[in-house]
């Protein structure tokens, strides 16, 4: 998870190195959707030609692209080809069956030779070489999220809308071939995990953690739930990754724009919490995630410093560094959990605030903490105090 968001940022910078909210490296666009067509060199400086919509025009003739599929390309003026319209189209998604056949090529061009089926649900689109029960178990799980997700926050007076695209879904067989896609995704540290949401291309990817060298694939659901149940991680980590893409598909989030990655891991570790009493392997959001408080605890009595909160609000380094990594995991959790449970107004303001900056546009800083400070009032140590007895006090 904390790869693809590397990613991001590494590709975000590559169209608009030096962005600030000062200097703005683009001017909005209409807000029709022609299609278009741009052909460009790609990484591995070979042309690729992509049929999409035009999200951004940077002042130096870069381009953001929204593919048909929901892939967003990044094209530096050095690489672009041409750009023409698609004279009489405008943009429209890919259907559910163009979209399955879409990740089966992807899957092709990243040197995957597996036969892969297409198990589709209302949301999303789910390309596997494992069993079709265990595609299954996922879609409804994945389902039933979405839901949950969209009641949760049209409670708390958030707008959240129906995703544009088909959700695309991949699941591997093997954690062999997930590290592959991972490395060809460009995420290579993404492997390390049991799954990861790739930003660029709105894509979930996962592996069958039911089936090992000594299980084949489950061939029933109750056979799924009943693996499913010797390791929990896999229902924390479908729900984990959801999370990324619903929140970046339903107006929570907005891709390639400034959200703090403290807030995008915060929210879905609040959702991520299994719940293995239930046959459907997860039903609850905000559940107490007793790993996450531990961790967090343990940070607080042994590395935490005063000014770790601002820190944390200011700036995404310390999910780079592999030395602060897990700990600011711990306290984005924390900071979350406080936040939802104990001042959901506020948290919901603030939210509307995120969800409006526009692609590439991006605060210092100050102006991170400052736009915080707006919503949650400005004593930030007393904010601090707060959290840390809530957080303690949680059973």
């Amino acid at each position: 998870m904390f790869a693809a968001v590397v990613l991001l940022v590494s590709a975000v910078l590559a169209l608009a190195p030096n962005a600030t909210a000062q200097d703005t490296p683009a001017t909005p666009l209409p807000t029709s959707d022609p299609l278009v067509r741009v052909r460009l060199r790609d990484a591995a400086d070979q042309e690729t030609t992509v049929d999409g919509r035009l999200l951004v025009r940077a002042k130096d003739g870069g381009l953001l692209v929204e593919a048909r599929s929901g892939r967003l390309w990044t094209v530096t003026p050095d690489r672009l080809v041409e750009e023409t319209a698609v004279e009489g189209k405008l943009f429209s998604p890919l259907t559910k069956e163009e979209l399955g056949e879409h990740l089966i090529e992807e899957l092709r061009e990243a040197g995957n030779k597996s036969d892969f089926l297409i198990h589709t649900t209302d949301h999303y689109v789910v390309c596997t070489d494992t069993s079709q029960a265990y595609a299954e178990w996922c879609g409804g799980l994945l389902e039933r999220l979405h839901k949950a997700f969209g009641v949760f926050w049209t409670a708390r007076d958030l707008e959240v809308r129906e995703p544009e695209f088909p959700l695309p879904v991949v699941i591997l067989k093997t954690q062999t071939e997930f590290a592959e896609l991972a490395a060809f995704d460009r995420t290579p540290g993404s492997a390390k995990g049991a799954g990861y949401f790739l930003i660029t291309g709105n894509r979930i990817v996962l592996y069958d953690l039911t089936a090992t060298e000594q299980q084949t694939p489950a061939k029933t659901v109750s056979d799924v739930f009943r693996r499913v149940q010797s390791v929990p991680g896999s229902v924390a980590t479908v729900v984990h990754e959801a999370t990324h893409q619903i929140a970046f598909n339903s107006g929570l989030h907005t891709r390639y724009a400034d959200n703090p990655i403290w807030m995008t891991e915060g929210m879905a570790m609040y959702f991520e919490t299994p719940d293995l009493k239930s046959q459907r392997g997860w039903q609850t959001i905000g559940r107490l995630n007793r790993h996450r408080k531990s961790q967090f605890l343990d940070f607080v009595a042994k590395r935490r410093k005063a000014d770790s909160l601002e820190s944390l609000i200011g700036s995404d380094a310390r999910f780079r560094e592999p030395d602060t990594q897990l700990d600011a995991y711990g306290e984005a959790w924390a900071l979350s959990y406080f936040l939802i449970r104990t001042k959901p107004r506020q948290y919901s303001a603030w939210l509307k605030l995120i969800a409006e900056k526009p692609p590439l546009q991006f605060d210092s800083p100050e102006e991170r903490l400052s736009l915080f400070l707006s919503e949650f009032g400005d004593d930030l140590p007393g904010l601090d105090k707060q959290m840390l007895a809530w957080i303690r006090r949680q059973r």
